[in-house]
């Protein structure tokens, strides 16, 4: 069980440009986590994108597990409002409290920019989890992978 693992004392970080790739690829990974199918999966991959000048101009912060890249986020400033673009985890720490530590560390974030929301187009499959981390659904956003499905679009008022 992911809860059995003692990696050690968590670390949240800000990334570093020489770690997009690396972080683009753990964001498919997280993504294949979900029953998605493999046409799907690659119709995706080109959105899941990071380069290392986001890295640079924008929030991005990576969590450690004993040395070792376990997740990340990336929060990007609008005035009062604050945009949760990525957040993922390797699969094997889905499910283990490590979503609520990094989705909190991105609140943060985003409140000490002056934030009073945060929002975000939710993963469906990691929509309850959002709802536990109090956000609520404010509407639908058109998927830029498949015509005619929808994303979850949340809000966290700060």
């Amino acid at each position: 069980m992911p809860g059995d693992r003692h990696p050690g004392s968590p670390l949240i970080r800000r990334g570093r440009p020489e770690e997009a790739a690396a972080l683009r690829e753990l964001a498919h990974r997280s993504k294949a986590y979900w029953p998605y199918t493999r046409t799907f999966l690659e119709q995706a991959r080109p959105l899941l994108h990071l380069s290392p000048a986001d890295v640079t101009a924008q929030e991005v912060w990576v969590l450690e597990l004993a040395d070792q890249r376990a997740g990340w986020h990336r929060v990007t400033l609008h005035g009062e409002r604050a945009e949760l673009e990525d957040l993922w985890l390797e699969p094997m720490w889905i499910g283990a409290g490590y979503g609520r530590l990094v989705f909190e560390h991105a609140v943060q974030l985003a409140r000490q920019h002056g934030a009073t929301r945060l929002e975000w187009d939710a993963e469906p499959y990691a929509e309850a989890f959002y709802v536990a981390m109090g956000g609520v659904e404010i509407g639908r956003t058109p998927s830029a992978a498949i015509e005619g499905r929808t994303l979850p679009r949340m809000r966290l008022a700060l």
